[in-house]
């Protein structure tokens, strides 16, 4: 397929971020001062009291019972109405859409290169009602918000669902499968030229983001006075975890419907513009698959006849394979193939998801948790500096570091004794097994029930985030954030 279309009227907007990305430095949630409301659906007039990592990276407990429904978001219930008849709604994944996530992740583009190994999705995950939102992240600008970041991609901001396929028990209860999809909607531009080997730059549509985060500060604020339940739950201060107004009985109710009104406002189906997978095969727990995938609109090189979603080659490959996969020890390698990194030189635009330059692999230097996974295990301090790269926003994003390394850094940090503690996040979301590879939402920890999960990475995103939004954004006067 010919993917110079990647470089024409759309670009690819995927950060890990891991956000993660999602997805890409690392500061503190702001606290103190006044909380001061804003009318919600404009650009913030006020003064905004700061953010918290909570606010902006939102994560829903993992469902266990039969009540739990009630407190999740199924993806399907999450309309807007149609701009050609405001009487009907449209669904923020369209049906036509979600197939197109089907097939691709269906297709031969996630068979991994060299090997028969494809994702494989059961058949709850082929129904669209099946997929529940598990976690929300609000980012100010993908790929990164580090200055050399943006001076190489721009910035997007984005607010990104990631959401997982859930159904019933015999019993009623819940049912969570260990499979992962990712909603990128975008909220900016691009601009031309395109250097050769990069893809456009990204210019961030301010007032549509300015909108966003004062819907989101004054959600805050509504739980925070107790106007969304017996309980006043505040954010301020709490490591990244379960949102706390979600996990109290007095606000969850009221708070999702907070939440599903805050998205219904923003984003819609033409803001969709980027989707990925984390699949298994079918019948199989093991391994990973990864793909990502991107919007090209018709008549563009590469895309579909009606314009669509085709599959992104991975940045940190040859430029030719797509997928990669992640496989449980004892296997060698246990990444396929082989990523070639490139997180250890200055951030640079070039990448192999731009066609046709790209990046040699003569030019890369890397860092990537494919080679922690030996044996003998690494040191603590081989393994702090693999992950610390991986982790970090500034050094690591979508471009340049390969998506089983911002899976899998927290998890090899705890698994090797001497490692550095890990602090930002709440203890009772960390991963829960070596095979909970789950950056934000709910991970398979080898029990009967799902547990909700955050990484380093996401949680080093998300304080990038809040402080680029509380220095940036809240802390300047209204004409300035333009």
């Amino acid at each position: 397929m010919d993917l110079s279309g990647m470089i024409s009227l759309r670009y690819l907007r995927l950060g890990l971020i891991v956000i993660g990305t999602v997805l890409g430095g690392c500061g503190g949630s702001s606290r103190g001062g006044p909380v001061v409301t804003t009318q919600t659906g404009g650009p913030p007039t006020q003064a905004i009291a700061p953010l918290s990592a909570d606010d902006v990276s939102i994560l829903f407990p993992a469902p266990t019972s039969a009540a739990d429904f009630a407190h999740l978001i199924a993806v399907s219930d999450l309309t807007v109405p149609d701009p050609q008849d405001p009487s009907k709604r449209d669904p923020v994944w369209s049906d036509d859409v979600f197939q197109q996530f089907l097939g691709l992740a269906g297709s031969s583009f996630a068979q991994v290169s060299g090997t028969q190994t494809r994702i494989g999705l059961p058949a709850e995950a082929q129904l669209k009602a099946n997929w529940f939102v598990a976690g929300i992240r609000i980012d100010a600008g993908a790929p990164g918000l580090s200055s050399d970041t943006q001076a190489q991609f721009g910035r997007s901001p984005e607010i990104r669902l990631i959401v997982q396929p859930v159904t019933r028990n015999a019993d009623g209860t819940a049912k969570v499968d260990d499979i992962a999809g990712h909603l990128i909607f975008d909220f900016g531009t691009f601009t031309t030229p395109v250097l050769p080997g990069c893809l456009p730059m990204r210019v961030p549509d301010l007032d549509a983001y300015n909108s966003i985060i004062a819907d989101v500060a004054a959600m805050r604020t509504k739980l925070a006075t107790g106007q969304l339940g017996a309980d006043k739950v505040s954010t301020a201060g709490m490591a990244l975890g379960v949102h706390p107004g979600l996990a109290d009985a007095t606000t969850v109710i009221n708070l999702r419907q907070e939440i599903v009104s805050l998205l219904e406002r923003h984003i819609s189906a033409e803001h969709l513009d980027a989707m990925a997978i984390a699949g298994l095969p079918a019948s199989a727990g093991n391994p990973w698959i990864f793909l990502s995938m991107s919007f090209l609109p018709k008549g563009a090189p590469g895309a579909p006849p009606n314009g669509g979603f085709v599959p992104v080659p991975s940045p940190t490959l040859d430029g030719l394979q797509f997928a990669l996969m992640l496989l449980k020890g004892g296997s060698v390698p246990r990444v396929v193939p082989i990523p070639r990194t490139n997180n250890l030189n200055p951030v640079t635009c070039k990448n192999n998801a731009a066609q046709p330059a790209g990046l040699p692999l003569s030019e890369r230097k890397g860092a990537t948790t494919a080679d922690l996974f030996v044996n003998p295990a690494p040191t603590a301090d081989q393994t702090n500096a693999i992950a610390d790269v991986v982790a970090d926003p500034a050094k690591s994003n979508f471009f340049n570091t390969d998506c089983a390394s911002c899976h899998t850094e927290t998890r090899r940090t705890m698994d090797i004794p001497g490692t550095a503690p890990i602090t930002g996040i709440d203890p009772r979301a960390l991963p829960n097994g070596a095979w909970d590879v789950r950056n934000f939402g709910w991970g398979d920890t080898g029990k009967p029930t799902f547990q909700a999960t955050v990484t380093r990475r996401t949680a080093n995103e998300t304080a990038a985030v809040v402080a680029f939004i509380n220095s940036e954004l809240l802390a300047k006067p209204l004409a300035s954030r333009h």
